[in-house]
């Protein structure tokens, strides 16, 4: 090592700082640019998310009615209302989302 001047040794050192920044600063802006959005896949909202399925309401059938007529008319009544609040519930709440 003696052998060798200083000023190759200065020129090297330099050269070799040189070549260690000049790596840093390539190395650290390829992995800024790989990390930045693309603005294509900025641009497109998500996609919306699938409508609800329609809630059904569980039915259950009539049992048989007596042969008392007044009986008879006062459940059919009794289901007829039930039918048509069930009705109106569902116009008022189904379109509201």
């Amino acid at each position: 090592m003696a052998l060798i001047s200083w000023d190759v040794h200065l020129k090297t050192g330099q050269l070799a700082s040189f070549a260690a920044l000049l790596t840093t600063a390539l190395v650290g802006s390829a992995r800024l640019w790989s990390r930045r959005p693309e603005p294509a896949r900025t641009a497109v909202p998500p996609p919306s998310p699938p409508p609800a399925p329609c809630l059904r309401a569980h039915v259950v059938p009539t049992h048989s009615t007596p042969a008392d007529p007044a009986h008879t008319a006062a459940v059919t009544d009794l289901c007829t209302r039930v039918s048509e609040v069930a009705s109106d519930l569902a116009k008022r709440y189904g379109n509201e989302e």
